[in-house]
């Protein structure tokens, strides 16, 4: 088992090829002890419609209030992860994104070790990775709220399925 790790989560304001990342989030992990957090809203200019702003909580006041540049946010992000094995729940979603922008503004990759989530979830139960399905039948849970609960469970489930 890696001794240290970071989950991180992309937020858009869509599910479309042509969506814009709104957010950054991470959580990371020493041995098995969540440490430190890093959260930056990103300011592209991209509009939330109503429904995104209600099913992400966010809004594009919020936004464009506390949003940095996608640069500063992605090399902020690059800084945070350090050289930490980086876990995701949903790499092929967000490897679109990333992708895109990197090319876009000729950032660098994230060179760290990947591990997606996802694919280990349907490795071992033959399904996607759900935050729901880990909670109802798993038991894995935390005290964690907003976009740190998400993070956090992931960290756990991480953690459990590398004590097996």
């Amino acid at each position: 088992m890696k001794d240290e790790f970071v989950v991180i989560d992309i937020t858009t304001n869509g599910l479309d090829e042509d969506a814009e990342i709104v957010s950054f989030a991470a959580l990371r992990f020493e041995n098995g002890v969540l440490t430190d957090r890093f959260f930056e809203y990103v300011n592209s200019g991209a509009v939330l419609s109503d429904n995104i702003s209600e099913v992400l909580g966010i809004t594009n006041d919020t936004v464009q209030k506390y949003g940095i540049t996608i640069e500063d946010a992605y090399w902020q992000l690059i800084e945070f992860c350090e050289t930490s094995q980086v876990v995701t729940t949903h790499q092929v979603f967000d490897n679109k994104f990333i992708e895109r922008i990197r090319i876009e503004y000729d950032l660098p990759e994230l060179e760290n070790n990947i591990i997606n989530l996802d694919a280990l979830f349907h490795l071992k139960f033959n399904r996607g990775y759900s935050t729901r399905f880990v909670e109802n039948q798993l038991g894995i849970t935390t005290g964690e709220t907003g976009d740190w609960r998400h993070l956090d469970i992931a960290g756990k489930v991480y953690l459990a399925l590398q004590g097996e």
